[in-house]
């Protein structure tokens, strides 16, 4: 696994635990959210020359715990941050049917 790849990792499992404690394997989830991270992260700097930073993906991280407290999207999220909140979103909806 690349540097970028352990960084990824690192942040997700430290903060997907945490947004996920409520659930009986949040280790299924944060996979999850991993792997969707890293194929978003690859698709936008092969597709669009856009590097997706560690600060990004923290934030899309915050806004998707907002969320699943009840709260809106904040509109102070870029593009990419959105994208991937969102992504997450989508994703946990599938995960979780």
């Amino acid at each position: 696994m690349a540097k970028n790849d352990d960084a990824f990792s690192l942040l997700m499992q430290t903060i997907g635990e945490q947004i996920f404690s409520r659930e009986s394997d949040p280790t299924g989830v944060v996979g999850m959210l991993l792997t969707e991270t890293l194929r978003f992260r690859d698709k936008l700097k092969n597709e669009a020359g856009i590097v997706l930073t560690v600060e990004d993906t923290r934030s899309a991280l915050e806004a998707l715990d907002g969320f699943m407290a009840g709260k809106p999207l904040p509109n102070t999220l870029s593009s990419e941050q959105q994208t991937l909140a969102q992504l997450w979103i989508d994703r946990l909806t599938t995960f979780k049917s």
